[in-house]
Parts: C-alpha cells; structure tokens; sequence
C-alpha cells in the first residue's frame, strides 16, 4: 500500500506536473499527510525535484514549491525484432534521448543477446543521468514473471531466459515482456491511452497479436498467451494456399506482405520493396503496393471489429507501418470496423493510430522498465539503480 500511493503520486506528476503537493492531494486521492511523507520520499530517492518556490497566479496565496519528475533519470530500452534489435535510451519523462539499431547475425537467442548486451554496455557507458534499469520488449509469447521467450515463431526461439541472461551480461535489474503488451503500458502512461479503463492494442508488424486491458489492468492469462491471434480464422481470404497462410492473420503480417509483393510487384519494382520502408515508398503512388496494404487494412480492420464487439473497449490503438502513411490505410481500417462492429457506430472516436509514430519499438522496451517504476517506484530503486 505504501509503495503503491507513491506510484500514485509519480503518475499524478507525471501527467499534471510541475504540480504542488495540495493538486496531487486531489487528484491521487490520498490525503495531505501521506502525499507530504511520501513526496518527501520521493524527492529524497531522486524521482522527483523541487522547483522553486512560486505564487498562485497575480501573486495570490501562500507560496509553494511545484514539484516535478527529475529528468536525470533514465531507462534503458531493447526492443528484439525480427531482422535487429533496437537499443535506447529514454527518461522518466517519455523522452527519447538515443536510438541504435542492431542486424541480427544470426537468429539464434544467444548470439542476438550477446550482441544486444554489447550495445548496452556501449549506450550505458555513454550515457548521463541515472539509469534505473533495462527494459526488453520481443515479440510472442512471453512469461513476464520467469522472463522468458516461451515461443517466437519467426526468431524460433523456445524457453529462452531472456531476463536472467541479460541481467547477468549487464548488471542491470532487468524487465521482460511481450512488445504489444509493452505498448499497452507504454500508452497508459504517455499516449491516447491515459485515464483510459478498457483498451486494445492491435500490434500488425512481423508478429501479428494484441493486448487488451479492463479497470486499467493488462491482462497476461496463465498461460502468458493472452492475446495471441495468430490463427484467428474468418477473415475473408479469398483463395486457400498449401501452406494454410492464407487462413491465418500471418498472410497480413510485415514478412507476409514482403513475400507477397515479391510475387504481384512488376518486376522493375521487386528490388525497390526488399523492406517494408521500401514497400511504403512504393505505395505512396497508386499500383500493387499500395493494395497490399489497404487489403491489410481491410482484413485487420475486421479483427478489430470482432475485438471491439468481444471486449467493449472504450478506445482501441493500431500499431500498424501503412496507418498515417500509405494513403487510403486508416480509411480502409475505420471503414471495415464500422461495416462489422456492433458496438462501435462511430469508429473514429474509437480507432487510432500509435502515439509513438517512428519511436513505437523504443517506446515498448522503456515502458517494460518505465512501468514498474511508475507502479513501486521505491521498490523499483531498492532493486538497483545506478
């Protein structure tokens, strides 16, 4: 409970800050004696600062001394991909400070994790500030309290310890979950999503799953497989391939759409869309590229609707490359919902994009870390912080 009503008033700062102690009072609804003891905890931990002493608008009322969230502080994030990891760093604050992608050599775990903790040492070592810990977001199926891989289909990766072998690499107090999980709290605490109680999050990238929480709470399931969409059926494919892609959500994933457009793109194209930056390019102009993705559109379009009518949402994100940037994409996902969603007569006031449009995978490894932090904050520091 003690560290919990400090989680409370770090989330107040954060979302009202520079605020006095008397504002967070209100709207954390603790009382003035726990906001001041724990305020004061907070501050003495570095969390939070003081900033000078000021007055109430045309110098009315006592003086008092906002406080703020202390920038110096730090997480590491990685985020483990398909094709490279991501490494970063990114404050307390939501903010960005670096960025640095890194080719896998090989799909196996532990080449991956061996480069990625070569880079975070590296990052680490050239970072200020205080770092308060290391954030891992990976696709799949992830058990966030073992900190293990369990099943990456495209990486094939099983039972992976992701948490204990990088913590062991880096000295770090170490974090591990699913990368759309991740955004769900990554959106909670600094995107659409804050002061939100029902939300989706559907992730269309090379893993293809979502994430959905009820009374502001994540769900993960016993199994740590909540979420997983991969063979959600009903789609309207229209033709059935050998393989059974075609029944699968695989068919619109990144990989998918890659492989597609090597078959339909004329062949003068083919080299031009060997990445799905490439494949944005092409469809900026009319033509087979930009079909594939308003086809995706369409047939994602039609999960979200059956997610929305399933959990009752009251906003849904969609982390998808083509939405905001491949014209006609976020028409085609607003339009399928509202053909096919029960609930949702006016789709725009439901559907939107990611609040992290070209920092989505640095922002899902921070917030592995971040929401901790801002849960237990003084558990968290207790653990480790450097």
């Amino acid at each position: 409970m003690v560290d919990s009503s400090a989680g409370a008033i770090l989330r107040t700062v954060l979302e009202s800050g520079p605020v006095p102690r008397s504002v967070i009072a209100t709207r954390a609804g603790l009382s003035p004696a726990t906001v001041t003891w724990q305020t004061r905890a907070l501050v003495e931990a570095g969390l939070l600062t003081e900033l000078p002493e000021t007055t109430r608008s045309r110098g009315i009322g006592r003086p008092y001394s906002p406080l703020a969230l202390d920038e110096r502080n730090v997480v590491l994030a990685v985020h483990i991909a398909a094709t490279r990891t991501t490494v970063a760093v990114v404050d307390i604050t939501g903010e960005l400070r670096s960025t640095v992608k890194v080719p896998h050599r090989t799909n196996a775990p532990y080449d991956i994790l061996d480069d990625a903790a070569a880079e975070i040492a590296r990052v680490r070592a050239e970072t200020t500030g205080r770092v308060l810990g290391l954030g891992v977001a990976i696709g799949g199926r992830v058990d966030r309290d073992s900190g293990t891989v369990l099943d990456h289909s495209y990486l094939r990766w099983h039972d992976v310890p992701v948490r204990r072998y990088l913590a062991a690499r880096t000295g770090l107090a170490t974090e591990l979950d699913s990368h759309t999980r991740a955004l769900m709290h990554a959106e909670q605490l600094y995107g659409r999503l804050r002061g939100t109680k029902s939300s989706v999050v559907l992730f269309v990238g090379n893993v293809v799953d979502t994430a959905f929480a009820v009374q502001g709470q994540v769900h993960y399931g016993p199994n740590s497989a909540a979420g997983s969409i991969t063979r959600m059926l009903g789609i309207g494919v229209a033709r059935a391939r050998e393989d059974g892609e075609s029944a699968t959500v695989e068919r619109y994933s990144d990989h998918g759409l890659l492989r597609r457009a090597s078959e339909c793109l004329p062949a003068s194209e083919i080299h031009a869309a060997e990445t799905v930056p490439d494949l944005i390019e092409s469809a900026r102009r009319p033509g087979p590229a930009r079909d594939l993705f308003l086809e995706r559109a369409a047939a994602m379009g039609r999960v979200a609707a059956t997610l929305i009518d399933l959990l009752d949402p009251e906003s849904v994100v969609i982390v998808d490359r083509g939405y905001g940037r491949v014209d006609g994409v976020e028409a085609a996902y607003l339009r399928t919902v509202g053909e096919f969603c029960v609930l949702c007569p006016d789709p725009a006031g439901v559907v939107g994009c990611s609040s992290f449009t070209g920092r989505v995978l640095e922002m899902a490894g921070a917030a592995v870390a971040l929401h901790g932090v801002f849960r237990t904050p003084l558990s968290v520091l207790e653990r480790k912080a450097v």
